[in-house]
Formats: C-alpha cells, structure tokens, sequence
C-alpha cells in the first residue's frame, strides 16, 4: 500500500528538526513526503529547503504567510493522487519505531471497513473496547473521533469525503469535523496506542510553543471556529445541508515556486450562510447549540453551497 505523508510546519524549528530526522530515519522507503512551511520565521524555511535539497523524495510548499493547518494540509495531499492512504503529521510528533506506518497500512488492508486511523495522543477518543486485530499481534480499538496529530485516512474515504474543512481557520476541529464526517459516510475509525511507536512532544515541559498555543485560543474563541462553529458544522451536515464532501475554502496560486490563496468563488454562498446563521446561535454552557434559525438554508439557500 502506497503511502503519502504530509507535515505542516511553522517555526518551531527544534521539534520539527526531531520530527523530520525521527520521520526520515525511522520510515522504510516506499512512500512519498510532502512538506508545507506556512511562513515560518525562526530558520525553519532555510532548515527545510536544506533537506529537500538533499532528500528527492521531499516535496517542499513555501507559502507566503500561515494559512492554518487546514489549508497548509490539503495542498499537501494535492500531491497524493497516487498513492492508497494520506498520513497527516504534526511537526511536534517523534517517531520512535520503524514499524509505525506500516501499522496503519495493514490495518488499512487487513479490516477496509476502516477509513480513517490515528494515534492516541489525547483523551477524547473514546475508544470502544471492540478490538481490531493487527499483524504485529498488536490491536487496535473501534473508535467515534480520530486525532489529528498522526492521522492515516484510506483513498477511499478521502474521495467521498474530500479536503479538511478549512472553514475553522488556523486551528479548530478540524480533526472531529473529519472523524464526524467519515463516520457518517459509514466508515469505521480506529485508534492505535503511541506506546513505543511515536511521542507528542508539543505539550511536554519547555516545549510548548506560545504562539501556537495563543492561535489556538484565538480560533477556539471565534464564533466561527470554535467549538460553535464545530457543532454547527455537524448540525448542517446531520441534516444534509452541507455535503459531506469538502471542497476547499482557499484556492492555492503558485508564482515562482511560492503559494498564495485566493478565496474559492464556490465556497463564498457557505461562508455567507455560515456566518448569517452563526449570528442566529445561543449556546448552552457547553458550547454546544441550544438554538439555531435555519429558515436560511430552508428557503434554498444551501443549493447554492453545492454548485
């Protein structure tokens, strides 16, 4: 099974120094790598462009300013027309076991009812105590919401189920918003244990980074990217007004090797409905929605999302 990974970065130029040299000497030849800088500014664009340089099986994406994850993500995977199964890295995971992508393709392969894959790196998800048998003698567990810090999803379910919703800007749910969307689509999800296979050092002490910490906050506050916006989401797709299959908010523009974005003309009916029925939303102390008017999208509007 052909793999191509993909591995976002912004600054944080000594975790993604461990995460790519951990990546590149811990991974068995056979797949394909593409890097996307999202404007870092601390020497991480010059570290990278060493390495492609010096690693041909690297595909390096200089973007002029940070897009977010999202939308750095999805360029990264337009490189993946070939290949059986996508794997989003962060750039704050070390690989420790060479085995590590090989357990998601056979898991792939061995149980094709599974769309989508990740490693445990948080608690939320919820792992339903149904095992899945893997070939090291290992198991895996049924799962409802897939991380996105190491994340494995098949050809299959990224076809029906298109781009990462880049709708949640830098950082958001994106990650649940997938998970939600695969298993709606009638896809399993399954989470492996990290245990000896990869660590997440982006929360361990005197490594956390600040900027990245504050943009998170920032986004989980916005009405339109937060924990409303996630559940809005899903309410909308629950009820079939938002295909489950994403396109892409921002369309990539490449001038002499470095991308901008320009909004994508068949998103702005979703950004316009999206934000009228955000001001319509109360929420309970939660977060999720208590309240929402969707005369909008009843009145026709949401056809216009689908063009």
């Amino acid at each position: 099974m052909r793999a191509h990974l993909a591995v976002v970065t912004w600054n944080r130029l000594a975790l993604t120094r461990i995460c790519l040299e951990s990546l590149l000497a811990r991974t068995p030849p056979g797949y394909t790598l593409t890097i996307v800088d999202n404007g870092s500014e601390d020497g991480t664009r010059d570290y990278l462009q060493s390495l492609a340089a010096a690693q041909p099986h690297i595909r390096l994406k200089l973007l002029s300013r940070n897009m977010g994850l999202c939308v750095a993500s999805n360029l990264a995977w337009d490189d993946a027309a070939d290949a059986d199964c996508c794997v989003k890295l962060d750039n704050d995971i070390e690989i420790l076991d060479p085995c590590w992508l090989e357990r998601f393709t056979s898991l792939l392969e061995d149980h094709p009812q599974v769309g989508m894959a990740s490693y445990r790196f948080c608690d939320w998800h919820e792992p339903s105590h149904q095992p899945l048998a893997l070939r090291d003698g290992g198991a895996a567990e049924l799962t409802t919401v897939c991380s996105g810090g190491c994340v494995c999803v098949s050809r299959a379910a990224r076809e029906r189920l298109g781009f990462w919703n880049e709708g949640y800007g830098r950082y958001g749910h994106e990650d649940q918003d997938y998970s939600w969307r695969a298993g709606k689509a009638g896809y399993a999800l399954a989470s492996l244990s990290p245990d000896g296979v990869a660590r997440h050092l982006g929360y361990v002490e005197g490594m956390v980074d600040a900027d990245i910490e504050r943009s998170k906050k920032v986004s989980n506050q916005a009405r339109l990217s937060g924990e409303t916006a996630y559940h809005l989401h899903v309410l909308l797709f629950d009820e079939g007004l938002l295909p489950l299959r994403m396109i892409r908010k921002y369309l990539p523009v490449e001038k002499n090797g470095r991308f901008s974005f320009m909004l994508n003309p068949a998103y702005r009916p979703v950004q316009k409905l999206l934000t009228r029925l955000a001001q319509t939303v109360t929420v309970d102390a939660s977060g999720r929605l208590s309240r929402l008017d969707l005369s909008a999208w009843r009145h026709g509007d949401n056809h216009e999302s689908e063009s």
